[in-house]
């Protein structure tokens, strides 16, 4: 019959292995499944709504770009419209204003204003300071419930849409420069209009590349409408030509002047001179406002920082705010998945930290970590190119969990196991011990004793000696069968447990123990019983009498003594000394 069976301690020898090598191996395998999980989560926007708020800190993070010199807005408040008396403005206001604006010779005007209907009086006056103003650029809502724009103006000369793409949460973050009509007709925002518009007299002119991302060349700048699934967002509403908005500042950096005051003048001579002049509400009681990445803004200034980052970008090749390519995401989520996995894995190697060392290094292995790939994407930010984080962080911190519950299966087993020799340590045996004591069935207890074996640590040093107690202990477990524990009962003693097992049994298996050490062969020059080392065994078997595994112990370590007492060895039962 074969006793080589596993036993629990080899079962626990070999899940450390098993664990170790899973952890080494996860190095590849687990970043692998988890950029699998990530992308499907991304997919159905999970990280969406925190990928945006976290832009929107990087927005509020980022210096302003000052103060914008090609645009200057003319805004009205509450307090101008209680000045004129009436809203909407009567047309001969309106084309007074735009009459006043005109004549500083801008480049171009943006009227954010509906004006679909008269408002008299002036309304002939009105159309005539349209029809006479080709640089006017007038605002139409396309997307319903529709707003015309006037009937009598050149639409494709004059209007855009002012309609605006907002994320779940309200805010704007990406411009809408183009929309294709169901019959094929391409209509352009306001804010593309006026900037097309300024940009001519610096004869520059969109260009549709050849790629088919539909990548728009235009001056200086290139960029490309955004896809379904773009980084950072799940699947989005990418209707019509969306580009992500690169805003310059809250609302500091657009010079601005009252409509009260254009009115009446106040205002410098040379304000308008080659610039875009955006007329547009500030009026808290119209609800012409929009969130931000800054918080609430007015519509006239979202308009503006998408005509700035147009003409800009084409002009003085400020860049758009980009995206990386979904290989380059996947690869970035697969690298910070594996740094979770090897980081974590590399405190294997610290087997003598203790726990508290263990989990503040653990803690302050992931904060680094996590600030450090905060900072790289906020550094990715300022040079316009928007890294997505949570992804990423999910997949690190993710892959760094799993690694810790291996790591700490690990920790859990090597608990239970002693260093130098492999198998049971004391305080595992002793758990184990008591677990079978208590349930009152058959259970016999092997203490072993290495004969001389100060003798044979003087003789060939304490490395032989170590080496010697490996050797033994192994003979030692291989000598016992499935659900029996050999275990080390401190410095050169071993003790074995044998549940279900009778008195009889338990003296073959300790006389089996005793033959096995033996034909190791290991010499030991220094013994007084052996020119091979030995083992002295005593062996006792649970009775009614014991009231705790401690008497089992005892009473096997009495045997243990009279084996000595005999000579050495050799095995000697308790119930022998009756």
């Amino acid at each position: 019959m074969s006793f080589n069976h596993l036993n629990p301690l080899r079962l626990l020898n070999k899940a450390i292995i098993r664990t170790v090598n899973k952890l080494q191996s996860s190095i590849f395998t687990i970043p692998i499944l988890i950029v699998i999980l990530v992308f499907s989560l991304q997919i159905i926007g999970l990280f969406q709504l925190l990928e945006l708020k976290f832009l929107d800190k990087l927005f509020q993070l980022r210096t302003s770009e000052g103060l914008e010199p090609r645009i200057v807005m003319v805004t009205f408040d509450d307090r101008d419209i209680a000045k004129v008396g009436k809203w909407p403005f009567p047309d001969d206001v309106v084309a007074k204003l735009i009459a006043k604006v005109k004549a500083g010779n801008p480049r171009v005007i943006g009227l954010d204003v509906y004006r679909n209907l008269p408002v008299e009086p002036g309304f002939e006056e009105l159309k005539q300071i349209f029809q006479s103003t080709p640089n006017l650029i007038v605002a139409e809502k396309f997307v319903s419930p529709s707003v015309l724009p006037p009937p009598y103006i050149d639409y494709k000369k004059q209007v855009g849409f002012v309609d605006t793409v907002v994320d779940q949460d309200g805010t704007v973050r990406r411009g809408l420069l183009s929309i294709e009509k169901p019959n094929g007709e391409i209509i352009y925002s306001f804010s593309t209009k006026i900037s097309l518009n300024y940009l001519v007299l610096e004869n520059i002119r969109p260009q549709i590349s050849s790629d088919k991302d539909n990548t728009v060349i235009l001056g200086k700048s290139r960029f490309a409408p955004l896809d379904s699934y773009q980084t950072g967002y799940g699947a989005a509403d990418n209707g019509g030509y969306q580009i992500l908005l690169n805003y310059r500042c809250q609302t500091e950096c657009f010079q601005e002047v009252s409509m009260t005051n254009v009115l009446d003048g106040k205002y410098p001579q040379n304000l308008f001179e080659n610039r875009i002049v955006l007329i547009g509400s500030t009026a808290e009681s119209l609800r012409d406002f929009f969130f931000s990445p800054y918080g609430q803004i007015p519509g006239v200034h979202i308009h503006a920082n998408l005509i700035s980052q147009i003409i800009n970008g084409a002009i003085n090749n400020r860049p758009f705010l980009q995206t990386y390519p979904k290989w380059i995401e996947g690869i970035w989520v697969i690298v910070w998945a594996a740094i979770g996995v090897s980081g974590i894995s590399g405190f294997l190697r610290g087997n003598n930290l203790g726990k508290s060392q263990f989990i503040t290094g653990i803690l302050t292995f992931l904060l680094i970590a996590t600030l450090g790939l905060v900072l790289i994407s906020y550094i990715s930010f300022l040079f316009s190119f928007w890294l997505p984080i949570f992804p990423t962080l999910f997949s690190f911190l993710l892959s760094s969990l799993i690694s810790i519950i291996q790591l700490g299966e690990k920790f859990r087993y090597a608990s239970n196991i002693d260093e130098l020799t492999q198998i049971a340590n004391r305080r595992y045996f002793d758990r184990f011990l008591m677990k079978n004591f208590q349930t009152k069935q058959d259970l016999s207890v092997i203490i072993c004793d290495v004969d001389h074996f100060k003798l044979y640590n003087d003789s060939y040093g304490h490395q032989s000696g170590d080496t010697c107690l490996q050797q033994v202990a192994q003979a030692i477990n291989k000598s016992v069968r499935s659900g029996e524990l050999a275990g080390r009962y401190g410095g050169e003693e071993f003790a074995v447990i044998l549940p279900h097992t009778d008195y009889e049994s338990a003296l073959t298996v300790a006389e089996r123990i005793v033959t096995n050490v033996r034909n190791l062969n290991i010499p030991h020059k220094s013994s007084k019983t052996s020119n091979f080392v030995s083992l002295s065994c005593g062996v006792a078997t649970m009775t009614a009498e014991d009231s705790s595994s401690l008497d089992l112990l005892i009473k096997a370590d009495r045997a243990l003594y009279q084996a000595k007492e005999q000579g050495r060895n050799r095995v000697v039962g308790y119930s022998n000394q009756q």
